[in-house]
């Protein structure tokens, strides 16, 4: 196995983990658009792409959030993130940081989007 596939691998592995944890035991079917949405997600985390990864993610938890309104800082933290890669300039964060970024982001967005259905 490459290298490249052997992170690609472990960041998949990375990704059911948290999948796991962040949606309940009994969670609801998500409809067709959203399973797409996360599965884009997912490709982007998996391929390294740790910007598109926070884009994504916050683009599920603000639709997540249209659905069931919530007063969480974390939303708050994600928009700042995302808000980081989308204007690109002085403060474009490295890519040790963007990868940490982007691994908050997905449980974040994982957890709002059960949590919109889950109501």
């Amino acid at each position: 196995m490459s290298e490249p596939a052997a992170d690609s691998a472990a960041r998949a592995d990375w990704f059911e983990r948290a999948h796991a944890a962040n949606a309940p035991p009994q969670a609801p079917e998500l409809p067709e658009s959203w399973l797409a949405a996360l599965g884009e997600m997912r490709v982007a985390f998996c391929a390294g792409a740790w910007a598109a990864t926070i884009v994504l993610a916050y683009a599920l938890a603000e639709a997540a959030q249209r659905r069931a309104p919530s007063d969480d800082p974390e939303f708050d933290w994600l928009r700042e993130r995302r808000n980081l890669v989308a204007h690109i300039d002085s403060n474009y964060p490295d890519a040790a940081t963007l990868e940490s970024d982007a691994r908050g982001a997905v449980r974040a967005a994982l957890r709002f989007t059960y949590v919109s259905f889950w109501r």
